[in-house]
């Protein structure tokens, strides 16, 4: 059964609900707002989506936003078809967590590739600092040489002049 919106002129109370029954505790499917007009906080049924109320506080209209992804339409449906809706929202909710199930597997195995890949990358930085000390290295025992050869040269060209 379905609740027809309010004509205009036509208002309840914010802690009225359209079939009528009132509760004080608040469920997660209530809409809860405030005021534009004095700024105090209303809750409504969800089902009172779109309607126009009276403040508690100041007795002004107010009109009950509709939550963000509701379709007030959604509230006229039949119990078949909200329950088709239901299944539907199951299923595609079900090859979500698939989905999330798959990519968490993917984030997990390219976390590992990623940790391979740094320890290739460090063990190629430490070679490289070998190498580069090595190179060092040559280059100190060819200047080495040089000095070597340059005082063998200056030796033989003294010789040659006794």
């Amino acid at each position: 059964m379905t609740t027809p919106a309010p004509l205009p002129e036509e208002t309840l109370d914010a802690e009225q609900v359209p079939d009528g029954t009132s509760d004080s505790e608040i469920l997660p499917t209530d809409i809860v707002f405030n005021c534009p007009h004095c700024g105090h906080s209303l809750c409504i049924d969800c089902r009172g989506a779109g309607l126009v109320i009276a403040c508690t506080e100041c007795a002004r209209e107010v009109q009950v936003p509709i939550p963000e992804g509701m379709n007030v339409g959604d509230l006229d449906l039949s119990s078949e078809q909200m329950l088709g809706r239901l299944f539907h929202a199951r299923r595609t909710l079900a090859r979500c967590e698939q989905r999330i199930s798959e990519l968490e597997e993917v984030i997990a195995s390219m976390k590992e590739r990623r940790s391979m890949m740094e320890k290739a990358r460090m063990t190629t930085l430490h070679h490289w600092a070998d190498l580069s000390n090595l190179c060092q290295s040559i280059q100190h025992n060819q200047a080495e040489v040089s000095v070597a050869l340059n005082r063998m040269l200056e030796i033989i060209a003294a010789e040659q002049q006794h």
